[in-house]
């Protein structure tokens, strides 16, 4: 069962229901123990339990030769009785083993260093709005009426009419197409209709916009976008914002991340979040051009919870976090590791 699993490190406290060795060398005559010596070192100790061997008992003396029967008249003397054999000495008992050295704790690895961020591209620049056409020249006033003689005293004379106005001038046009945007050529009453900025009334977002620019645009102040804004081709992205909002028009959980393409457009490395487990993920197979709005995950990434005051027990930790591989911590410097 998957649970909260306290990882022994070099001044931790152990906590164990069971200690066993493995793999020892097959020692025919010989037991091995495990011992602890008064310093808290473990180490094995071979022959610890049996005595030695013992010596070889000596062998028997021969018996002596019977002595040669004596000669008639006079009775022979009888023989000498063989010497006993000495008895053979104990042999030694066997020394005691000595204790097995304990193993050297392993160093702990270097952590390795995070990886720098990626720069962010620029954003593409507005074109120009193309200026108004000149206005044609005024017409010349007209004259002014001569003033009626004066009459005879008594009587005024009337006054004068006044001349009509000029006729406005006619702007000449260059370039002439539907829906282009003219612009002054520097030369009174000439304008030139730009090929590469139109303005179609009826014009929508399928490519065939209200306002098109084919070409650079460079917007020296701020540049707000009421809509949707849809970049298809940019090189380096820079983002003055400190956070990034992605699946901003969703409302529902799903999942979401980056993918750096590889050597097949469209599909490369993906980091992400996974919304059926709730854990951040990679994938090196991800294809960001089948429509598909989830992925399989290769592996996860590990979270560390970091315990501290009033929440320093694993049973504290939040439940999205009690996944296998995490880590914790706690104030005292214990690790756990939820597998």
């Amino acid at each position: 069962m998957a649970n909260w699993k306290k990882v022994i490190v070099s001044g931790s406290n152990a906590e164990l229901a069971q200690l066993s060795l493995s793999n020892l060398s097959t020692q025919g005559s010989e037991d091995t123990v495990l011992t602890i010596n008064p310093s808290g070192v473990v180490g094995t100790r071979e022959n610890a339990a049996s005595s030695g061997t013992s010596g070889s008992s000596g062998t028997s003396g021969s018996s002596g030769n019977s002595g040669t029967s004596g000669s008639s008249g006079t009775s022979g003397s009888s023989g000498n009785s063989g010497t006993s054999g000495s008895s053979g000495t104990s042999g030694s008992s066997g020394d005691s083993g000595t204790s097995g050295s304990s193993g050297t704790s392993g160093s702990s690895g270097t952590s390795g260093s995070s990886g720098e961020a990626g720069d962010d591209g620029t954003s593409g620049s507005s074109g120009t709005s193309g200026s108004s056409g000149a206005a044609g020249t005024s017409g010349s006033s007209g004259t002014s009426g001569s003033s009626g003689n004066s009459g005879t005293s008594g009587s005024s004379g009337t006054s004068g009419s006044s001349g009509s106005s000029g006729s406005s001038g006619a702007a000449t046009i260059t370039n002439e197409g539907n829906d282009r945007v003219t612009t002054s050529t520097g030369t009174p009453g000439e304008l030139n209709a730009e090929e590469n900025l139109t303005f179609a009334s009826a014009g929508g977002s399928d490519g065939n916009g209200l306002l098109t620019v084919t070409g650079d645009v460079i917007i020296t102040h701020d540049l707000t976008v009421d809509g949707t804004a849809s970049f298809r081709n940019t090189e380096n992205l820079l983002v003055k914002d400190r956070f990034v909002l992605l699946a901003s028009g969703s409302t529902t959980v799903g999942d979401g991340g980056i993918v750096v393409q590889q050597t097949t457009q469209d599909k490369g490395e993906l980091f992400a979040y996974d919304a059926g487990t709730t854990r951040w993920a990679v994938t090196s197979s991800f294809d960001a051009g089948d429509g598909s709005a989830a992925f399989t995950p290769d592996a996860f990434m590990a979270a560390v919870v970091v315990g501290g005051s009033g929440a320093d027990q694993t049973g504290t930790i939040a439940s999205q976090y009690v996944k296998k591989g995490n880590i914790f911590v706690s104030s005292s410097q214990d690790i756990f590791i939820y597998s």
